[in-house]
């Protein structure tokens, strides 16, 4: 009778700790996503000679980082390629997809079914960083984000980036979304020698849409009259991240800063970094060394920074059926079945003997063309499969790089504006009109002084942060103005919340002795 008594304590005990371990199985299971990103907020950087392929500089180059919206580079990578292959324009509209609208922000917030143009779409990643685009670019071009990503990953693989995996076009967290400072640094160097028709986008410090004006988010931008670009990014597990290039003086560094705990203090990591190394960099030429493979070619070159033990195939995804539609119909033609892209094997090419080792400026545009330049033997495409025609190593994207070192060196590029009188700062309280200012609405500015050429503004910009903590975690920028025929440059913090936080942070500077104005934008 005991025992019989015992039995159902003993059922119910085994039948709660079944239920115990079911639960937690399943909580674990729901937290198995969040569990997959792993907190890699340590610093990373390099610094890289964009002539040569020379490392100037390396600590953790090659240790597992998220790129957050760093990735967004890659992003523009590929659509430059669309660009460059014919397939899109600039004015091309792209339409906002549900998904694309549902991007947490930061975006630019059009509403699915809208459409915005290719070229307002790259303006708003350079600047806003926007995710709802990132997508919207995504879906255009591979007909869904999770493709495109797929792109981007081979494309990657065929620059050398051996330990870059993409998941995503806007860099939002995931787990499996991985590079290292190495590879983005091979892509900061690529992006300007493939696309250098493009690289003048990343200069941008202002991009206004739907009555709205954003800001540039790369507060080192023009920093030594030297800094043009490239791309911030943040999530919390990878910390404040940048990838950015130098040019000046007949140099062009890239430099590659990762994991910090603000961006104040990468940015004031990546202004050491350009200080020390930029005077170190190759002065003349661009070498073949440091000549970045171009994806969907083989060759022979001989990278400095990545030599991938094989040659690698960039393989984008087949057209997107609405794309493929859309072009077919204009063509008058009707549709056919896509052609398995994954299935074509590529065509051995045989490539003239590589050039010199220096190559001098116009011999390494040559050498460039010839590495673009089609073939003999070509696969045969169907001719609306324009995207598997650019997979052969044999198709020519398009026209060859501009020549290297021909663009506008490192000027940013100013919203419009008016600023104030000779040779000195100008007073801050009548510093000439103002009417056709343009400064990020629905905010609170911080002026710190003005001065009659940029470098002078950007210096108060430096000190007056140097002065006060906390003041370098707000947007930075110059506004250029004229005043009596006059051109002058104000010098202002952006992104105060209200009237009383700027005022509270005029209050401090004014106690370093430094002038300040407070005002709405």
């Amino acid at each position: 009778m005991i025992f019989l008594a015992k039995t159902p304590w003993h059922i119910a005990f085994l039948r709660a700790v079944t239920a115990l371990f079911v639960v937690l199985g399943l909580s674990l299971a729901a937290a198995a996503p969040t569990q997959a990103i792993e907190n890699l907020r340590r610093y990373a950087g390099i610094v890289v000679d964009a002539k040569s392929g020379k490392i100037l500089y390396e600590e953790q180059a090659d240790s597992k980082r998220y790129p957050a919206s760093v990735a967004k580079v890659m992003t523009l990578y590929v659509l430059f390629q669309e660009l460059q292959a014919g397939n899109l324009s600039l004015s091309t509209k792209m339409t906002v997809s549900r998904h694309a609208a549902s991007a947490v922000p930061t975006k630019l917030g059009l509403r699915a079914g809208s459409t915005i143009s290719v070229e307002d779409a790259i303006k708003s990643l350079v600047t806003l960083s926007a995710n709802d685009m990132a997508r919207v670019i995504a879906e255009h071009i591979s007909g869904s984000e999770s493709k495109f990503a797929e792109r981007m990953t081979a494309t990657a693989r065929a620059m050398g980036m051996t330990s870059t995996t993409y998941r995503n076009a806007s860099g939002l967290p995931d787990g499996g979304q991985v590079t290292t400072v190495r590879d983005q640094a091979i892509l900061g160097i690529a992006i300007y020698q493939h696309f250098s028709q493009y690289y003048d986008y990343f200069q941008t410090t202002a991009f206004r849409y739907g009555g709205k004006t954003y800001g540039n988010h790369n507060r080192v931008l023009g920093y030594m009259g030297a800094v043009d670009g490239i791309k911030t990014g943040y999530i919390n597990a990878a910390g404040s991240n940048l990838l950015t290039a130098a040019r000046k003086d007949n140099r062009h560094i890239v430099i590659v800063a990762f994991g910090f705990n603000s961006a104040a203090a990468r940015d004031e990591k990546v202004r050491q970094l350009v200080s020390t190394y930029l005077t170190k960099g190759r002065q003349g030429n661009y070498l073949q060394t440091a000549m970045v493979p171009v994806p969907g070619r083989q060759g022979s070159t001989q990278f400095a920074l990545a030599a991938p033990r094989k040659p690698t195939l960039a393989m984008p995804v087949p057209m997107p059926e609405f794309r493929l539609a859309s072009l077919v119909a204009g063509n008058g033609a009707q549709p056919q079945a896509q052609v398995a892209v994954a299935s074509a094997a590529p065509v051995a090419v045989t490539m003239p003997a590589p050039p010199p080792t220096d190559l001098g400026l116009a011999p390494a545009v040559q050498a460039a063309t010839v590495l673009a330049a089609p073939t003999q033997a070509q696969p045969q495409y169907p001719t609306q499969d324009v995207i598997g025609a650019w997979l052969s190593e044999t198709y020519n994207l398009g026209a060859p790089p501009a020549a290297l070192g021909q663009t506008a060196p490192s000027t940013p590029l100013l919203p419009p504006g008016q600023v104030g009188t000779e040779g000195q700062a100008v007073d801050l309280m009548n510093s000439g009109s103002v009417q056709d200012a343009v400064a990020p609405a629905g905010n609170w500015i911080v002026q710190v002084g003005a001065g009659n050429t940029e470098d002078s503004a950007r210096a108060l910009l430096s000190s007056a942060a140097s002065k006060v903590g906390g003041l370098g975690d707000f947007r930075s920028y110059v506004e250029r103005f004229e005043n009596n025929g006059q051109i002058f440059y104000r010098a202002r913090f952006i992104g105060f919340g209200d009237r009383d936080g700027a005022t509270a942070m005029c209050n401090r500077l004014k106690e370093q002795d430094m002038a300040c104005l407070a005002m709405q934008g």
